[in-house]
């Protein structure tokens, strides 16, 4: 059984940040941005694009996470964080190679992507179909889709 995840097209974000302020506002009630557990990353050459937890299928998180509170729920394949079992370590912090974890000091927890349980508020809110929530079967097909695509417009040229 194929899973849902959050599928993100850089191409269309256009850096409104509305996926921050959703993400911190479902936990925190107000624009927190240091407890958003999804990020817009600003390159220089003017490009942006949403970044959150990757929800690796070997996750070195998970690995590293001795006392709980790290758990994957196998129904949906999605990590998620249990602030009663969390003790600050930050080992998961510092073993994610993707930098998608974080530990709040206001919070005392590890921030980290659980896909809002099966309705990410990112994928909802975002105006320009930036962020999507979809079967992953379907995000390979995508992609594989797009760069076939991609080929035939190089082969075009040549």
């Amino acid at each position: 059984m194929a899973h849902k995840t959050i599928h993100v097209n850089p191409a269309k974000c256009i850096g409104c940040l509305n996926c921050e302020l959703a993400c911190a506002s479902r936990d925190w009630g107000s624009y927190f941005p240091a407890g958003s557990k999804i990020n817009v990353v600003f390159f220089r050459d003017g490009g942006q694009a949403p970044v959150s937890c990757f929800q690796c299928d070997d996750a070195p998180c998970l690995r590293v996470c001795r006392t709980g509170a790290l758990s994957r729920n196998e129904a949906t394949g999605v990590i998620s964080s249990d602030p009663e079992k969390c003790i600050g370590c930050r080992t998961c912090v510092f073993v994610c190679p993707f930098g998608n974890i974080a530990y709040s000091k206001p919070g005392r927890r590890v921030e980290k992507c659980d896909q809002c349980q099966g309705a990410p508020r990112c994928a909802a809110i975002c105006p320009s179909g930036a962020l999507s929530y979809v079967e992953e079967e379907g995000q390979i097909k995508s992609r594989r889709r797009a760069y076939a695509e991609s080929l035939k417009e190089a082969f075009k040229e040549a």
